[in-house]
């Protein structure tokens, strides 16, 4: 028997409605405590998956609200424990009273993401699928809802059982074959053996590649925006998200530290990253805000250059071009200030060439910017079907389990025994089910379930 847990389903703000959700053995025998249906009955001798009117009442007798309370019984509900919903008004003192109540009739708090741990515990969910959840919960862009939905409908978790149950019964013959071999086991086939670890491997590598992809709309692209003092970097950073972020002043040498905001740029979430601007002649506090800039060109995904079109290329325009040389990001050229006269020398630099023209003061080419940067990070190419890995550590768990059937592979074209390929295969499998929770310890649990609310 699991105890009764309990929490605050809905957003900490006051709305029309708030939802208390109850888990565990005694669910019902707390509702039946503190709400009362208006039939007569109590809650826990109506029917399960009923929606029941009725009121919440304290200890005292005072009525708290008018209230509905859903039923569930397991194991048909989504923790697979009886579960029960008090569907209340939406206010937030309202709400904090009515779970003082469950408590005080046996529920405790519920922990970070334990609804939905409960459900993979007890087999409702796969690994993979509680994840999407998260990223359901989570997501930024239309394509990140899109995608985390079709994974919590076991896209993913279909591909990885299959490329499981064939090493599966790659690893349970040649198990039979070195444990057996004197009761006439037959040898495995290590040709068709070899083919299926390679088939495998490629999978498991198409999808732990699939995270480059994945990412741009879950945990976006670190983004540099780099220029010399005056430049407009701080104006354009303004302009993409939509406010004043970054303070802008005709100053040189205002930013003097990086300024940092998420911006959704089509279906791609850019981590935008506002730099102090580049100069020689900077005193000490500019100097280490210049250090900074060049540290966050050489972690960033993706570097916005701009340069001021009403004014000629400086030597600051030329440090700037020096750090774009060593850059390994893909690089987007952007002349600013397009709505003054123009003075900066196109055919000083290659970048100038393709560069996006634009006025951060006036937004003017500003779409032109945003097209660019899908068309650099083939932002629409992505797939938002399910079939992409949007978490690093699922990324991270397959990328060993596609490197362990690879060797296994290699391990059976080389001539190796089936022992020696077996402990590849089993190490593959045990990779998967890092993902989909076969083979999972408390350890990767509290990482994955610590990303939840509350109320999940």
């Amino acid at each position: 028997m699991t105890d009764t847990i309990a929490a605050i389903a809905t957003p900490p703000a006051t709305g029309a409605i708030g939802i208390i959700r109850l888990s565990g053995s005694r669910a019902r025998e707390v509702a039946d405590r503190i709400f009362f249906p208006l039939c007569g009955k109590l809650l826990s001798e109506c029917p399960p998956r009923s929606a029941q009117f009725g009121t919440i009442v304290d200890f005292n007798g005072v009525i708290l609200d008018q209230a509905l309370a859903l039923t569930f019984a397991a194991p048909k509900s989504y923790t697979g424990e009886d579960s029960v919903e008090l569907q209340c008004h939406g206010g937030l003192r309202l709400l904090d009273r009515v779970l003082a109540l469950c408590f005080a009739a046996g529920a405790r708090q519920a922990l970070p993401g334990e609804f939905t741990r409960r459900a993979f515990l007890n087999g409702r969910l796969d690994l993979s699928a509680a994840e999407a959840v998260a990223d359901l919960i989570h997501a930024e862009t239309a394509e990140g809802v899109e995608n985390a939905a079709a994974q919590l409908s076991g896209r993913l978790s279909d591909e990885l059982s299959s490329i499981y149950n064939i090493l599966l019964d790659l690893t349970s013959h040649f198990t039979a074959y070195i444990d057996y071999t004197d009761e006439g086991v037959e040898p495995p086939d290590l040709s068709g053996a070899e083919a299926d670890c390679r088939d495998a491997a490629a999978r498991l590598t198409r999808l732990a590649s699939s995270f480059a992809d994945g990412r741009l709309f879950t945990e976006g692209v670190r983004t540099a925006i780099v220029g010399k003092p005056n430049a407009g970097k701080s104006s354009l950073l303004n302009a993409l998200v939509g406010f004043e972020r970054s303070i802008v002043t005709d100053l040189a040498g205002t930013t003097r530290d990086t300024v940092e905001e998420s911006v959704r740029v089509g279906s791609v979430i850019l981590r935008l990253i506002d730099t102090a601007g580049i100069r020689e002649d900077a005193e000490t506090v500019e100097r280490l805000g210049i250090e900074r800039t060049r540290e966050a060109t050489k972690h960033a995904g993706l570097v916005i250059a701009v340069f001021d079109a009403s004014a000629a290329l400086s030597d600051a325009d030329r440090e700037v071009l020096a750090l774009l040389e060593a850059c390994e990001a893909p690089v987007i050229a952007v002349c600013n200030k397009n709505d003054l006269e123009w003075r900066l020398d196109r055919t000083a630099s290659p970048l100038f060439a393709d560069a996006v023209i634009l006025s951060a003061a006036t937004g003017e080419g500003l779409e032109d910017l945003k097209a660019r940067i899908a068309q650099t990070l083939s932002a629409e190419r992505v797939r938002h079907d399910g079939s992409v890995i949007t978490n690093r550590r699922q990324a991270e768990a397959l990328s060993r389990a596609a490197e362990a059937a690879q060797n296994a592979a290699d391990a059976l074209a080389a001539g190796f025994t089936p022992d020696i390929a077996w402990v590849d295969a089993e190490a593959a499998l045990s990779a998967i089910g890092e993902v989909t929770g076969q083979t999972v310890n408390e350890e990767i649990l509290d990482r994955v379930f610590e990303r939840f609310c509350v109320g999940k």
